[in-house]
């Protein structure tokens, strides 16, 4: 399961890059909703990009394993694990989900409000996102990657990952 995980999350990532705000289009396709509510629910709240914190650490970005290196990292460790608890749940229908499913959420005056719904996986993906965001606000904005020095399994193959 980690490895899929990890292949989607590759997959997922690249197409957020290319909705970076150094990228021309506007607005994501319905493909990347989730994470792009990430993105969205971060600038709403702390006012800068989510990608600030790909690969950073052991837990933020592809995959995640080992101890984290220090708060931040353990935010995105968190994150991670409210993902998978909301697969395992049965709220979400597999990891894969998890991050494309978009849901419904406004920003008012600089907090980020998920939407009343009855999608379960809908309202469990978007309290992850804001308790994620709300974590990170406890630290300054990152200005250098924290190095994971453990090792990640990335396609059943063990490579160390120097940010």
């Amino acid at each position: 399961m980690i490895e899929r995980r990890i292949v989607c999350i590759s997959f997922i990532s690249s197409i957020l890059f290319l909705f970076s705000p150094n990228f021309s289009l506007a607005s994501p396709p319905p493909s990347v909703g989730a994470l792009w509510n990430l993105e969205e629910v971060t600038e709403c709240e702390l006012h800068y990009n989510a990608l600030v914190y790909n690969n950073y650490g052991c837990w933020c970005g592809i995959g995640g394993a080992h101890e984290p290196v220090d708060g931040i990292d353990k935010c995105c460790m968190f994150h991670d694990k409210c993902y998978d608890a909301a697969v395992d749940q049965k709220l979400c229908f597999d990891v894969a989900w998890e991050y494309v499913d978009d849901y419904s959420w406004k920003c008012d005056n600089g907090t980020a409000l998920c939407a009343v719904t009855d999608d379960k996986c809908k309202a469990a993906l978007c309290d992850c996102d804001k308790a994620v965001v709300e974590c990170w606000k406890q630290f300054p904005k990152p200005t250098v990657k924290a190095k994971c020095n453990g090792v990640r399994r990335f396609l059943n193959r063990p490579q160390h990952f120097y940010h």
